[in-house]
This record gives C-alpha cells, sequence and structure tokens, in this order.
C-alpha cells in the first residue's frame, strides 16, 4: 500500500514542523512555498518550554539544544533601566519541564529542513485557490510556468496571517486585524556583539507607545526588536537612524545595540492578528494552521510555539483516528487554545503599547508588585501545553 500524501502550503516554522511531524508517521509530504527560494531570513526567535516539548517529540529537541542558546529568565524593565519583574529560567524549567530557547529564525528553518528531500520543496508556487473532495483535496498554484493543480490525501494549509486559502475555504470570515503597532527588528553580528556583554535573558522594556526587547542568540548574535504604535499603514522610512532616534534617551545598551546593528538586517512588519474566531480550522481534507488559523501578537511569544503544537497535534490526530476523525479531533482540540490566545495577545498588546500616562504609570505599578511565583504561574496557559501521550 502507498503512503498516504499530503500537501504543504508554506514553507515557514508551522508548515515545516507538519512536514517533519507527518514524514515521521510515514506520510509523504510536499511543500509548496510562494517564495523563489528558502533562505536566511528573518530575526530571533524564541522557542518557549511547550514548543521545546513538541521539538522533543518530533525527535528535534537535541538539534534545538545544539543550535538554540538556553536563556537563563524573562525580564522587564522601563525605559530609564529599572527592573520591575523578572522569572528565573529555574522556576520554569522545574514548572513547566523544558528550558526556553533563543535562535535566529533561519537557524531554525534550517533544522526543520533536516532530512527532507529537496525534491519534495517546490518554490515559487502561490496558492490561488483549494478544492475538496471525500478523500482528497486539491490546490491549485500560480507559477512562472502558469497555473499548477497538486492534489493529496490532506492539505495543511500554513500560508500564514493573510492566508489565501483561509480566505477560500471562509470567503465570509472576518481577515487580520491591525494589533495598533508596528515593529522593527535587527540582528547584531557576533563581531560586534561580543563587546556588549548581553546576557542569555530575554528582556524587554517598556515605555509609553514603545517597546524594546532584547536576546542574545546562537552563534554570538543578539537579536532586538522596538515596537511602536503608530497607524495602520503609517508611511514610515526604513532607516535604522530613525529608529535610533525614536529610543535615544532609553537605557543602556539599547543605543548601542541600535548603533551595532548592519542597515542591511533591519526588518518592519505591522502586527496583524485574528481576533475573530474561525467556525473552523478543517474543511473537507483541509486543514488550517499556524497564522493562518489564528494569527497571535508577538507580545506573548507564541506565534512560531503555537504552529510547532498544532503540527504535532494533526500528525497524532490523523495517526490515532485516521485522517477524517483525526481532523475532527485536530479541530476541537486546537480551536479553543489557540483562539482564546489570539485574543490575550491583542489584549495585552494593547496595553503594553498604551500612549497614556496614566495606563502606563499602572501598568508599570502593577509589573512591580507581582512575586515572582506568581508570575511564573501566569505563563501557564502556554507553558504547561504537552504533546498528546501514547
Amino acid at each position: 500500500m502507498s503512503p498516504s500524501t499530503a500537501l504543504v502550503v508554506g514553507a515557514g516554522i508551522g508548515g515545516l514542523t507538519a512536514a517533519q511531524a507527518l514524514r515521521r508517521i510515514g506520510w509523504h509530504v510536499a511543500l509548496y512555498e510562494q517564495a523563489p527560494f528558502i533562505g536566511p531570513v528573518g530575526a530571533g526567535l524564541g522557542i518557549a518550554p511547550n514548543a521545546v516539548k513538541a521539538l522533543d517529540h518530533l525527535g528535534l529537541g537535541a538539534a534545538l539544544r545544539d543550535r538554540g542558546l538556553r536563556q537563563d529568565g524573562l525580564e522587564i524593565r522601563l525605559r530609564g533601566g529599572r527592573r520591575v519583574a523578572r522569572i528565573p529560567a529555574a522556576g520554569i524549567e522545574r514548572r513547566y519541564g523544558a528550558p526556553f530557547y533563543a535562535l535566529h529564525r533561519a537557524e531554525m528553518h534550517r533544522l526543520l529542513m533536516t532530512g527532507l528531500d529537496a525534491s519534495d520543496l517546490h518554490t515559487g508556487h502561490r496558492a490561488a485557490s483549494v478544492t475538496t473532495a471525500s478523500e482528497t483535496a486539491s490546490v491549485t498554484f500560480d507559477t512562472a510556468q502558469g497555473p499548477v493543480t497538486e492534489t493529496a490525501d490532506l492539505v495543511v494549509a500554513a500560508d500564514g496571517v493573510g492566508s489565501a486559502l483561509r480566505a477560500a475555504l471562509l470567503p465570509g470570515c472576518q481577515g487580520a486585524d491591525y494589533a495598533g503597532y508596528t515593529v522593527w527588528r535587527g540582528i547584531v553580528p557576533a563581531r560586534r556583539a561580543a563587546s556588549l556583554g548581553i546576557a542569555p535573558i530575554l528582556t524587554e522594556t517598556w515605555g509609553r507607545g514603545a517597546r524594546f526587547g532584547v536576546a542574545a542568540i546562537n552563534d554570538g548574535q543578539i537579536y532586538w526588536f522596538a515596537g511602536e504604535s503608530v497607524p495602520e499603514h503609517a508611511a514610515l522610512e526604513h532607516d535604522l537612524d530613525k529608529v535610533a532616534g525614536r529610543f535615544r534617551d532609553w537605557h543602556a545598551p539599547i543605543h548601542e545595540l541600535l548603533a551595532a546593528t548592519p542597515e542591511e538586517s533591519l526588518l518592519r512588519h505591522d502586527v496583524y492578528y485574528l481576533h475573530a474566531r474561525l467556525p473552523t480550522f478543517v474543511h473537507g481534507r483541509v486543514a488550517l494552521l499556524g497564522d493562518a488559523a489564528h494569527a497571535v501578537t508577538p507580545d506573548i511569544g507564541q506565534g512560531a510555539c503555537l504552529a510547532i503544537e498544532d503540527a504535532v497535534t494533526l500528525a497524532a490526530a490523523v495517526e490515532r483516528s485516521g485522517v477524517d476523525d483525526g481532523l475532527s479531533v485536530y479541530d476541537a482540540v486546537r480551536r479553543p487554545r489557540t483562539q482564546r490566545m489570539a485574543r490575550t495577545s491583542g489584549r495585552l498588546g494593547r496595553i503594553l503599547q498604551t500612549r497614556s500616562r496614566t495606563a502606563a504609570a499602572v501598568r508599570d505599578s502593577i509589573a512591580s508588585v507581582i512575586p515572582t511565583p506568581l508570575l511564573t504561574g501566569a505563563t501557564g496557559a502556554a507553558f504547561a501545553w504537552n504533546p498528546p501521550s501514547g
């Protein structure tokens, strides 16, 4: 009997993990990506304990530990430098059974592509439409050579927050909402980072209408992000000096990090998420996964992590229950958790990005008085997830 077949649309973190998970249970998987090639793009990425456990389940945990940088904790500071909260790594690991890692997104891509056959990765394929039958599903792609239609036992729609397949399957559903802010991201290379002495502690600094985050990642590099509350589609210049100007009076080493960042590594993205709850993640033999199903804001650090969870859950469900019943299980298990977290992320983003002096003062005061055990426990909604047993 020939193996079951899956067609994964989108070669991001979620799509690649889905390919790994389905291959692990004996499926033949073909990946389709709209970009013309898979290259070292993106910035930093946090892999929280829930996703670490998912990768362990797939046999990829050792590779993560080898390539990622284990974090010693999480901390929050104010723009003047005062620390208002810290969660030590020991408490996280003891409570949730795994550590927290950070690494370059491109390194995570390389990890997830390990063992995948290059002949099964098809770039330059933009999903245009999808159809479902009783036991198959088909996707038509626009390519440089013209339209191409591919069919498989299962289609995994992992084509991101602006998912074309989600829009095709659920045309009456509201699309992604603007979260109210934009994010700049950059990487300080190892040769420039060595003198800055950044400890492996995920740090976020809060101001009014702005935040700045820092993480030491793999290979001696430093990842940073800067969030700014701006109107949707604001015409901001793609200029590192302009970003530095916005944070010029914030605590060290923020200015030094920006000064050490190569201009070519600067990225900017307006933040969108799915506030509206989709009625289903499944349509026939098509399963929505990751941002296509439940895009969250960066405020809970769970975008990639939830997509990794999705992939593990999907593969386990179809292995145990067959495709049709397994997809029903996947939908029932994943929708409540991920939709709750998407809405939570949007609310948290509004609080953290507030421009109000009064609201920011209340936010900072609350953060400074919460006991560490309570802070550690507050992360449980995300970190406490465990892979399907058996």
